[in-house]
């Protein structure tokens, strides 16, 4: 769960903290007061994508970091995103590559609005789910046990038959190119340091020259920049006393001087190191030369024939292979590759059972969400691919860990319309309200500690809105959700409650967030129902929705 969000100069956030909560955590305010910006910054601490457009005029930089527990294991995050466009990225105060958050990330936090962080918009994890709802994850760790055998048998077998294959008539020809490569004593820093040297040798004299020159401008010559700066700060002398940015420039001009003699006397320093050794440079052009060759011959890099090196030395190790360990190579495979078919079919059998389950009762979860005519359809395809592992009559299909089973959800929001993918279904609050349903009926295979929905009462009032709220109440018992909304019914039922506003400071629109409680949440939920003029009759409305019994006796009434 999300335990603590910092933003600074991010959009109209000038400074803001706030906490979240276990359970439903509700985030109000009038709209463009920045709520969203709010959910775009646990965005970035994501992984998502930023750019220089999101700091706040005027600033440098925008920070923003949370503090996400999971498991009981606090991790914190912080990215820095600079005016220049570049940004950094921390975890535990210790760098990290953007996709190495995003990875991290993909069990923390759903974001509901922005698709990138949204798991089941990944195709990838439907199989996951499906064999979760199914109760199938023990057979598929049972499956996946099998596939890591049998891939590791498949390829010991190839390597192994290639090897003796060749063992004949390449033996003699990688046994010569072992020992050349032995006899190189190849070494990529070798290889670097005398680079290094022969270019600074093959320069000795104009360097030695050049260096001899910068000595004499910065310090000997009668016109020597040191000279001529000592000359000025003489002058500067007689009137250093006059005002305090006369003595800061002769201070600075005496640095300059100590900085310039200091220069002259290294570059003399080092002029006497650099000095011609024609016999160390044509030793040295000659290892370039041997070691110029054997790339040429290995791969074109020092790296390239280490490795080949490598290589040689495993495949002649491997040719006391015989044929007795071929013949059982083959004849365990042969067997993992019946046991994995077989297991695979099972696999789908019941998948093919779980998915009209699945799909029916997220169906029934969406009409009780006020989407009766929504539909859904959990597909399962067969891919064939002649490298494939899975070898039913004698045809190979696509397979891993998981089966051989392609699972996709497909969906149709409304009657009349095609089912298409679900990753490819349009933004706003109708897929959020989508993905709700989704979420509650895969409640307790999700691993996702927190959801967020942005935009999940986009186009719904009155009785669905009471539903909606009800089937985030019942998520939030099993996870925290984090929810932006306008509705007063979903508002009611949120176990904590924060407001965002934002105001005008000094010719400046800021905002800012504050926690609501008591008569301040009953104000809140009242301007909900009335708008800015809140009125008796609201907040005794907002009294009736927010009373226990009621939320209570409307659980009880959607089931």
């Amino acid at each position: 769960m999300i335990k603590h969000l910092s933003i600074s100069n991010l959009a109209v956030i000038r400074e803001l903290e706030v906490s979240f909560g276990p359970g439903l955590n509700i985030i109000t305010g009038e709209t463009g007061a920045g709520k969203s910006i709010l959910i775009d910054a646990v965005g970035l601490l994501v992984g998502g994508r930023a750019s220089a457009d999101v700091i706040r005029t005027g600033a440098a930089s925008a920070v923003v970091e949370g503090e996400f527990v999971n498991g009981g294991v606090s991790q914190l995050v912080r990215r820095v995103i600079r005016a220049g466009g570049a940004s950094r990225t921390f975890v535990n105060d210790e760098p990290v590559k953007l996709d190495e958050l995003s990875s991290l990330a993909n069990s923390w936090v759903d974001l509901h609005g922005q698709h990138e962080h949204q798991s089941l918009l990944r195709v990838a994890t439907h199989l996951d789910f499906l064999d979760a709802y199914a109760g199938l994850l023990p057979d598929r760790e049972v499956l996946a046990h099998t596939y890591g055998y049998l891939v590791q048998v498949s390829r010991d077998l190839e390597r192994l038959s290639d090897q003796v294959a060749r063992a004949a008539e390449v033996q003699q020809l990688q046994l010569f190119q072992l020992k050349e490569l032995d006899d190189a004593d190849l070494s990529l820093e070798e290889e670097e340091a005398l680079g290094r040297e022969h270019r600074l040798l093959a320069q000795a004299d104009e360097l030695h020259r050049l260096l001899a020159a910068v000595e004499n401008r910065l310090l000997k010559d009668e016109t020597s920049l040191a000279g001529e700066a000592g000359a000025l700060l003489k002058q500067l002398e007689r009137y250093e006393q006059l005002s305090p940015e006369l003595g800061q420039l002769h201070e600075r001009l005496a640095a300059l001087k100590v900085e310039l003699e200091d220069l002259a006397y290294e570059a003399g320093r080092y002029g006497l190191t650099v000095t011609p050794d024609p016999q160390r440079l044509a030793q040295i052009e000659g290892r370039l030369g041997e070691l110029e060759t054997v790339k040429r011959k290995y791969g074109g890099s020092i790296p390239s024939a280490m490795k080949q090196r490598a290589s040689l030395r495993e495949a002649l190790a491997a040719f006391d292979a015989s044929d007795e360990q071929l013949v059982r190579l083959r004849e365990e495979r042969e067997r993992l590759s019946s046991a994995y078919a077989a297991e695979c079919q099972a696999l789908s059998r019941q998948r093919l059972v779980a998915r009209v389950q699945l799909a029916e009762a997220v169906m029934d979860t969406l009409t009780r969400l006020d989407m009766p005519g929504a539909r859904m359809e959990v597909r399962l395809d067969n891919v064939a691919d002649k490298k494939g592992l899975c070898v039913i009559d004698g045809q190979a299909y696509k397979s891993d860990a998981g089966g051989f089973d392609q699972v996709e959800f497909y969906l149709s929001p409304n009657p009349g319309e095609d089912l298409r993918p679900l990753a490819k279904i349009a933004s706003g609050g109708e897929v959020s309200r989508i993905m709700l349903g989704i979420k509650t009926v895969l409640a307790e295979y999700d691993q996702v500690g927190s959801l967020i929905f942005d935009e999940i009462d986009s186009g719904i009032s009155g009785s669905t809105a009471e539903l909606v709220g009800v089937a985030l109440k019942e998520l939030a018992r099993a996870r925290q959700v984090i929810v932006i909304t306008h509705l007063p019914q979903i508002a009611a039922r949120g176990d904590h409650h924060l407001t965002v506003s934002k105001s005008v400071i000094e010719g400046r629109t800021e905002s800012a967030v504050r926690v609501v409680e008591g008569a301040a949440r009953q104000r809140e939920i009242a301007r909900l129902l009335s708008g800015a003029e809140i009125t008796g009759a609201g907040l005794d409305q907002a009294a009736e929705l927010l009373a226990p019994s009621s939320r209570k006796a409307s659980v009880n009434s959607h089931g």
